[in-house]
């Protein structure tokens, strides 16, 4: 299967530090992409703390997505 090539802009302060953390192991930020990616469709319980976690150094408008208007949706 082909990949998809996709750009995302992400905080300065949280990329460093990711960068910081995973110097001496062979982990990059696809890994995590895809690893998070694949948790968040099988384990409800990943999910629901994705959607309800909030990183202080993100502005309101970009943590607007809630749990309950997932949930909404869903079950429509």
């Amino acid at each position: 299967m082909a990949k998809v090539l996709t750009s995302v802009k992400i905080e300065p302060e949280v990329y460093d530090q990711f960068k910081q953390n995973t110097s001496n192991i062979k982990f990059h930020l696809q890994d995590l992409v895809n690893r998070s990616m694949h948790l968040f469709l099988t384990d409800t319980n990943f999910r629901d703390t994705v959607l309800n976690y909030h990183i202080p150094v993100l502005s309101t408008e970009s943590q607007k997505i809630k749990l309950s208007s997932v949930t909404q949706s869903e079950t429509v």
